[in-house]
């Protein structure tokens, strides 16, 4: 696994967040490249991920607390097992059936 992470917030421990991610990849069987970005998000979205065939975006919200923000990182991570192992596909299809998106506002 090769990561790397863009505008890392200041309230957030590399050495912290190397282990998180390595716990994650290991416990989910994952060997992805992988970068994790925090941005400025809507109010209502914590995270996201992008997935294609060589590359694992996981975007995360800069305003969320640590804690907020470890847990939209194992989040996502389930999403990219979820599509590294073909369960879920981009247009919101899973196990082959398109679902409609609904958000959730936090």
């Amino acid at each position: 696994m090769i990561y790397e992470v863009l505008n890392t917030p200041k309230k957030l421990d590399t050495a912290m967040l190397d282990k998180a991610v390595s716990f994650a990849c290991d416990y989910l069987g994952l060997d992805v490249d992988l970068t994790i970005e925090f941005e400025s998000l809507k109010r209502h979205q914590c995270g996201f991920c992008d997935y294609d065939d060589d590359e694992v975006i996981v975007t995360i919200a800069k305003r969320l607390s640590l804690r907020e923000m470890l847990v939209t990182l194992f989040h996502e991570m389930i999403h990219v097992h979820q599509y590294a192992s073909g369960r879920l596909e981009h247009g919101s299809k899973w196990l082959g059936k398109v679902y409609k998106l609904s958000l959730i506002h936090i």
